[in-house]
């Protein structure tokens, strides 16, 4: 298990992670801005998929998972293309197996994971999954479209 002395479990917290494609934890930290209490601020969290560092950005508790204007899930979460050198989220992708540098695969440009942990990739243009659940190649040129294809 990760440990840090800047996990307070207010303002940065370590969570067990409930994706099979997540390894063990998530590392979250919330900012409040303009003195806002830690209930109303967003929420940042970093995980590690494999060997990569991951990122997703959610709303306050309050709120839930999702975002009041995307009627999707939570967000998926992204890969960080430049993972950091130093600091909390550095130690974190380094003691759960990230990696310093992303491999970069031209042939299989992974840019997110889906809900069900499937391969977001960019080529040609747009963003592109295989849904696990019914094996459908969806394709389109934002994210946020294809959620909204992956859930429809």
């Amino acid at each position: 298990m990760f440990e840090h002395k800047s996990i307070d479990n207010q303002k940065v917290r370590l969570l067990s992670a409930s994706d099979g494609f997540i390894n063990e934890s998530i590392l979250e930290t919330r900012e409040p801005k303009n003195g806002e209490s830690l209930e109303k601020a967003p929420r940042q969290q970093h995980a590690v998929a494999g060997t990569v560092l991951v990122e997703r950005f959610l709303p306050p508790e309050s709120t839930g998972d999702a975002w009041p204007h995307d009627a999707c899930a939570a967000p998926w979460w992204e890969v960080v293309g430049h993972p950091p050198h130093g600091g909390l989220v550095a130690d974190f992708n380094t003691a759960l197996g990230g990696a310093y540098r992303r491999e970069l695969d031209p042939s299989k440009n992974t840019v997110a994971y889906a809900a069900a942990g499937e391969d977001v990739v960019w080529e040609k243009g747009q963003y592109s999954v295989v849904r696990s659940s019914d094996s459908q190649e969806l394709a389109a040129p934002t994210l946020l479209k294809l959620r909204a294809a992956y859930y429809s």
